[in-house]
């Protein structure tokens, strides 16, 4: 074993894929292609990982080719280090060091591979086999980025369900520097197909196989609605702390519930680099806790990710909710749909998005790692949390804050002026600069009107949320004059048997929060459904 990575994998990881590797079916061959000089981290690294994994199952077969390998030259391969995930069968590639998020992603494809199985719907996958031209599709991730797997694997099952047309690349993007110049990304997950950018984000599969027969980026697909209405007493629509938390509690109740998340469950949390006020963890990854969240739903609600609730309507005591799958009645609906990013709304804030200006700090801060100038904008915890880790992997980091004092707690601003990380007071962004990527900023000082011109080479924007609100909206519900959903004291809405929790109620947005209000809100609407309230006046 290579001294430089030691043991693989601790035994707890080891647990955990062993316990995930029961699911392969069939054995699957990872053909690794690494470069000849042994002091080659990336290279280094595979060749362990691959080794490491291949000892926790007899499914997995590995064999591992070096660079001035005739295998190598009569495959073509010219990027290291390379995976092919069952060559012989799909068209599927690794290119880059499995490290971070990039592992499961890797895992998951092989579980994939092995079972040939995919991640769609029964409607995404009809409308796939619509497909009859070749489609070469490359996702472009990072270590750090806890989207893209979900990206990634779109791209894999494609490549699975139809094996002779598809071709799929997974691509690290630091490790492969030359593609940001050619298609101009400094954001992940990217997604390019048959050479056209199609753009950022994790697609619903709907939507990603939408996009492969158009070869153009798409807002909406509408599948058509699978087999019956399903019942439940709860639907909770969202799919952070306070949807998971809501689940939790409604499975102990004995409600049949559905958590209905339109992107990735985790909500804000999933980016947060590391949480340190939530009880019972001193310090913890966001990722970390959403998946202990995850798993223990699981055992009481079905959670499913890409299910966008598009329609919601009331007939009599029964919610119809129609999303891009499938149908829905419910009796109760808990909407915890949290908030998403406030823009500046500057110039070259939207032109410039994927090419520096970033709304998050943990999927692209990879990218500005060797010293490169960045600033945040905001004052709030997020702002300060993302400052502090752009600064620890290695970006040259200032703040941007409007104010001349922050309202981030103590502990943050006291980190923020231990590691010595500028900011520049009562200013603001009056533009973003740059014409393929971001270049500068323009500044402004809002104490003499002074301009200053700083170069810099991204954007990291944290001056707060806008709320979800568009179910709302359509319910009727009462908002307050930021668009919040207004709520009582036991979460509930204008609307008998409509409850909200979490960010999309405003107030303080904290993570225990979400979770008390996810979990008032399920009591509640036990509570109401057991004896609803409003009715103890009709007889």
């Amino acid at each position: 074993m290579n001294k430089q990575f030691g043991e693989m994998f601790p035994e707890e990881t080891k647990k955990v894929l062993m316990d995930a590797f029961k699911e392969l079916k069939d054995k699957v061959l990872l053909e690794a292609f690494v470069r000849d000089d042994d002091n080659d981290q990336f290279s280094a690294f595979t060749s362990e990982f691959l080794k490491g994994i291949s000892r926790l199952t007899d499914k997995i077969d590995i064999e591992i080719y070096k660079s001035s390998d005739g295998v190598t030259k009569k495959k073509g391969i010219t990027r290291f280090p390379t995976i092919l995930i069952n060559p012989d069968k799909y068209m599927v590639s690794y290119v880059g060091a499995p490290f971070g998020e990039e592992a499961r992603t890797l895992i998951m494809a092989i579980i994939l591979a092995s079972t040939n199985g995919t991640i769609f719907s029964d409607a995404a996958l009809k409308r796939l086999f619509e497909l009859k031209e070749p489609r070469h599709i490359q996702i472009f991730v990072s270590p750090s980025c806890p989207y893209c797997p979900q990206q990634a694997l779109n791209a894999v099952s494609a490549a699975i369900a139809m094996p002779d047309i598809i071709t799929v690349e997974i691509i690290e993007m630091y490790e492969n520097r030359d593609y940001i110049d050619k298609y101009h990304i400094i954001t992940v997950p990217f997604t390019v197909i048959n050479d056209i950018p199609i753009g950022t984000g994790v697609k619903p599969p709907e939507i990603f196989v939408e996009e492969m027969h158009n070869l153009s980026p798409v807002k909406r697909a509408f599948a058509p609605m699978a087999g019956e209405a399903v019942n439940v007493d709860l639907a909770i629509i969202g799919g952070g702390p306070a949807g998971l938390t809501a689940a939790i509690y409604a499975g102990r109740s004995g409600l049949k519930s559905v958590v209905l998340e339109k992107a990735t469950v985790g909500g804000q949390v999933l980016v947060t680099p590391v949480v340190e006020n939530y009880p019972g963890f001193s310090q913890i990854a966001g990722k970390t806790l959403v998946d202990i969240m995850y798993q223990q739903a699981l055992r009481y609600t079905h959670i499913l990710e890409g299910e966008d609730v598009i329609d919601v309507k009331r007939a009599d005591e029964v919610f119809e909710l129609k999303t891009n799958r499938r149908i829905y009645n419910a009796r109760g609906i808990i909407i915890a749909t949290g908030a998403e990013h406030k823009k500046l709304d500057v110039a070259g804030e939207k032109s410039l998005y994927g090419r520096g200006v970033s709304y998050c700090a943990t999927c692209d801060g990879y990218f500005f790692k060797d010293g490169k100038k960045v600033i945040v904008v905001g004052g709030g915890n997020t702002a300060v949390t993302d400052a502090l880790y752009l600064h620890s992997i290695g970006a040259e980091v200032s703040l941007v804050h409007r104010r001349d004092r922050l309202r981030a707690e103590a502990f943050l601003q006291k980190s923020l002026s231990d590691n010595k990380i500028p900011v520049y007071w009562n200013t603001v962004v009056k533009e973003i600069i740059g014409a393929n990527h971001v270049g500068a900023v323009r500044l402004q000082n809002l104490k003499d009107n002074s301009i200053k011109v700083l170069e810099v080479d991204g954007v990291f924007i944290a001056i707060g949320y806008v709320p979800n609100n568009e179910i709302a909206k359509i319910l009727g519900l009462r908002l307050d004059s930021e668009g919040y959903i207004k709520v009582d004291s036991r979460q509930r809405t204008s609307m008998h048997m409509v409850y909200a929790a979490g960010d999309i109620t405003g107030g303080i947005k904290q993570i225990v929060t979400a979770v008390g209000q996810g979990a008032i809100a399920a009591i509640t609407a036990f509570e109401d459904l057991s004896n609803p309230y409003w009715k103890k006046g009709d007889n």
